[in-house]
């Protein structure tokens, strides 16, 4: 047991030492969206439907994909990409763009475009 035990800690040592860096943890393979200022969850991509929750400002969420709705103007920005933010609770939530950084489609691929529902 202690010459296994020291042949492994020989060999961590080794690595360590070695100047060989160990690869980067793996990407999520979903884009990711922060927030600038507080941000207005609905249920729909308009300012009519219900406020689900807020997501605060500085927080990071999974953006799923983008679409069109309801223009919005906040901040002194017009805009009319919501985005689809992904829940634990599952449903459907989009959030105006406005309110994530990036460019008009918070960052997101055009690619990922959410299509009409």
């Amino acid at each position: 047991m202690r010459v296994v035990l020291g042949f492994l800690l020989s060999a961590v040592a080794l690595v360590g030492g070695s100047g060989v860096a160990l690869a980067d943890p793996p990407k999520p393979p979903y884009p990711l969206v922060t927030t600038w200022t507080d941000a207005e969850v609905r249920t729909c991509e308009a300012l009519s439907c219900p406020v689900d929750h807020v997501i605060p400002a500085g927080e990071t969420s999974i953006g799923i994909c983008w679409t069109r709705g309801q223009t919005v103007h906040a901040h002194g920005i017009y805009n009319n990409i919501w985005i689809m933010v992904s829940m634990n609770s599952g449903g459907r939530y989009l959030s105006s763009a406005i309110y994530f950084k990036g460019d008009e489609r918070a960052n997101l691929p055009y690619e990922n475009d959410c299509g009409p529902y």
